[in-house]
């Protein structure tokens, strides 16, 4: 992406959030110390459609503000600081927000709920309320993500089996310390780091994208609470045995499409929850870890045979980071993926799933 402005200073780190030695969508710089409104203009591009950016007092020289901002398919990441107290209204975002605190406070209001951000608290905007930043201070920086309005309401109607009516309404404010708000930061860990490392597999494959922002949009409606969370954890009754069998044909068919749970529930036409009470009272698994099974299996097939490397039987078969690939390999079939191409171990084939009726 073409930098508006960039002049030298150190480089901000991850505090709080992952490795501090990390720095954040280093390769993904957009405007660093830039006057307010040039600021402002660059953060309206990603974020805010007619967003408004206003200091308490005028600096005659830049501040030390950073933007730093990469796009996947409907999910926009960025790492964001003002450099001074300001207060930002965005008006109707117009998509989902979640602003992650890497440092400082931010005084943070979505239609008539109001918060504070800070490392330990998030905040989730919903699109069509007034969203403001009363109070932004001067050491604040945050994670900023932007998922599309449709995306997030397409993830929550297949998981509910339903469709839903209206924005979905989230908390404003959001617990960072759980366990599952630390599970969904660690998917959006590795977006970041994804977006960093040249020659990585998002532009090897743009369906490995798709999968990791998937993977972030189902956590998010799985984690923070709002007005549709009751029906995805609730109590529902199985599906029939014919819906997974449904289900159980596609990943026949096709198990190197990076499928989510979501989408399985779309093709067999119900919400996830049915489908993963079924698959576990029928198959005793879950429908990605039948997906996981599947892949394993065609992948061992092609290493007996001898005739490609690991990494191009990994890659075929959808497993786009080699070191989990060999660690789940060695788990499943006690020894490593290189171990079975030099045939240091006598062949032996996983039993196949029992058939679905």
């Amino acid at each position: 992406m073409q930098k508006l402005i960039s002049n030298s200073g150190q480089a901000e780190r991850l505090p709080r959030f992952g490795d501090r030695r990390t720095l954040l969508l280093a390769r993904h710089e957009i405007c660093r110390s830039a006057p307010l409104d040039v600021f402002q203009s660059a953060l309206n591009g990603f974020f805010y459609p007619g967003g408004r950016i206003e200091a308490p007092e005028f600096r005659p020289t830049p501040v030390d503000s950073l933007l730093r901002a990469g796009r996947l398919n409907q999910v926009t990441v960025a790492f964001v600081r003002y450099g001074t107290e300001a207060m930002a209204d965005g008006g109707e975002l117009g998509a989902y927000h979640v602003n992650v605190p890497i440092s400082g406070a931010v005084a943070s209001a979505c239609g008539p709920r109001e918060t504070v951000a800070i490392p330990t608290r998030a905040t989730v905007f919903t699109p069509r309320e007034h969203s403001v930043l009363r109070s932004w201070r001067e050491d604040a920086s945050q994670i900023w993500v932007k998922i599309e309005k449709s995306a997030l309401e397409t993830e929550i109607e297949a998981l509910l089996g339903r469709p839903i009516a209206g924005d979905v309404q989230f908390e404003l404010a959001m617990d960072l310390t759980t366990p599952r708000a630390q599970s969904w930061l660690s998917v959006l860990r590795l977006i970041l780091m994804e977006l960093d490392r040249p020659g990585d597999a998002l532009e090897r494959s743009p369906t490995y994208g798709n999968q990791l922002e998937k993977t972030l949009i189902s956590g998010l409606v799985r984690t923070q609470a709002h007005d549709h969370l009751e029906g995805l954890c609730g109590a529902v009754r199985p599906a029939r045995p014919r819906t997974v069998k449904r289900v159980v044909d596609l990943i026949e068919a096709g198990p190197e499409v990076n499928y989510t749970l979501s989408d399985l529930a779309r093709h067999a036409g119900v919400g996830a929850r049915r489908l993963e009470i079924a698959f576990q009272e029928s198959l005793n698994t879950s429908p990605m870890g039948y997906l996981r099974k599947v892949r394993l299996d065609r992948a061992r097939a092609d290493l007996l045979a001898g005739a490609e490397p690991v990494m191009s039987v990994a890659y075929r078969w959808g497993f786009n980071h080699l070191g989990r690939f060999a660690a789940t390999y060695r788990r499943t079939y006690g020894e490593l993926p290189s171990e079975t191409v030099r045939g240091k171990r006598g062949v032996w084939v996983f039993p196949s799933p029992p058939a679905v009726g």
